[in-house]
């Protein structure tokens, strides 16, 4: 006596092994997925990026463009940072527009869409108008405090896709992107971590102070070591140093 073959075809009925082989099958598949989807993206750090788009905003503040274009806000709330730094890019991947950095130098209030991933702030600036400079505001860039020279070791986004409009927003995934950013104006950002695991940013600048954009492209989304000085710069940071001795570190 031969033994039965469950071979399965289309027009047929379904053999009892295999129907009971789907009866388990199926919802094992199903489980598996969600439970994937629920604990993938966390593993992906930045497929699972906390970064919001918070929409547009208006904000009262000092417009500069060096090293890279930025506002500073007055913070009255906390003296030890009187003020905090938002970088600036345009609406596409670009600096913002003339028409806006026209106004460098002025106290301006400005329109942009606020992108945050915390503590990292930005504006994609919108619109700009001149006002008058608020009282006691005059001397507000006289704050900036050197902190030492250190060597760090971190990677260079683009200020723009990292805090949440792109994910993933770093590393090889995302170099073109951030290469074609930074080449068009938007601030480059040095991404580091400290020893708690917390993430670190600062602005880059050469020893002139200037910004750095065309000259850093080749180091975009590698781990990179920057030596060079540190600066405390209201809520944030910059790091002066000279492009040409940034070194790329293994991978």
């Amino acid at each position: 006596m031969t033994e039965r073959d469950d071979f399965y075809i289309g027009y047929g009925p379904v053999p009892p092994s295999v129907r009971r082989l789907l009866l388990w099958f199926v919802p094992v598949l199903v489980l598996g997925v969600l439970g994937l989807a629920m604990i993938g993206p966390p593993l992906h750090f930045d497929q699972a990026n906390p970064g919001q788009i918070k929409g547009s905003q208006a904000f009262e503040g000092l417009l500069l463009a060096e090293p890279s274009p930025h506002l500073l806000v007055p913070n009255p709330d906390t003296p030890d940072e009187p003020f905090k730094v938002y970088p600036l890019s345009g609406l596409n991947k670009m600096s913002p527009r003339r028409a806006i950095m026209d106004n460098a130098g002025s106290w301006v209030k400005l329109q942009g869409v606020l992108v945050s991933r915390k503590p990292y702030e930005m504006l994609a600036a919108q619109k700009a108008e001149a006002i008058e400079t608020p009282a006691g505001a005059d001397r507000i860039t006289d704050q900036t405090l050197s902190l030492g020279e250190f060597a760090i070791a971190g990677e260079i986004v683009d200020g723009k896709c990292y805090p949440g409009i792109m994910k993933p927003g770093r590393t090889k995934t995302h170099r073109a992107c951030a290469v074609r950013c930074i080449s068009g104006g938007v601030p480059p950002v040095f991404r580091a971590g400290n020893k708690n695991g917390q993430s670190l940013y600062f602005l880059l600048s050469d020893l002139e102070g200037q910004a750095v954009n065309d000259r850093v492209l080749n180091m975009v989304a590698d781990p990179v070591e920057i030596t060079g000085e540190v600066l405390q710069y209201g809520d944030s940071f910059i790091l002066k140093a000279d492009p040409s001795t940034y070194k790329r570190l293994p991978a």
